[in-house]
């Protein structure tokens, strides 16, 4: 399984060519999570934004969603625990999504986002791809 976190998501919304391509030669069953729905929607309410509503609720639709729960809570504590011990603390939510992924036995984690890759180089667990462009 595949996990797109929040700014890959903005990539397939905004059109992005690099997202695009690892999306449409994936295998893979595609997933997102229920924070990174959470960090989508309180854009969308907070700018009037009806249009990218519509389009946001039509991707999220097509692909598994995959929620926070117990399991996550405790895969989620555990990274974070690990990279406080090394000094190397991120953004929580990205911990809150990597903990979800690894709960669910995630594979790969798309995104443009560097605490992922941080979360990969010092608790292991996932593959991150980490896509480059703007």
């Amino acid at each position: 399984m595949r996990l797109l976190d929040t700014s890959a998501m903005i990539s397939v919304l905004r059109g992005d060519e690099e997202v695009k391509s690892i999306v449409e030669n994936t295998t893979e069953e595609l997933c997102t999570t229920t924070i990174t729905r959470f960090e989508l929607f309180s854009r969308i309410y907070h700018r009037g934004l009806v249009k990218e509503e519509k389009v946001l609720r039509r991707l999220i639709k097509g692909l598994a969603l995959l929620t926070f729960d117990e399991e996550s809570s405790d895969k989620a504590a555990e990274i974070m625990g690990f990279l406080l011990r090394v000094g190397k603390p991120v953004n929580v939510i990205d911990v809150l999504i990597a903990g979800i992924a690894v709960a669910n036995g995630v594979e790969e984690i798309v995104t443009r986002d560097r605490d992922f890759k941080t979360i990969e180089d010092v608790y292991g667990h996932l593959k991150v791809v980490l896509m480059t462009g703007t």
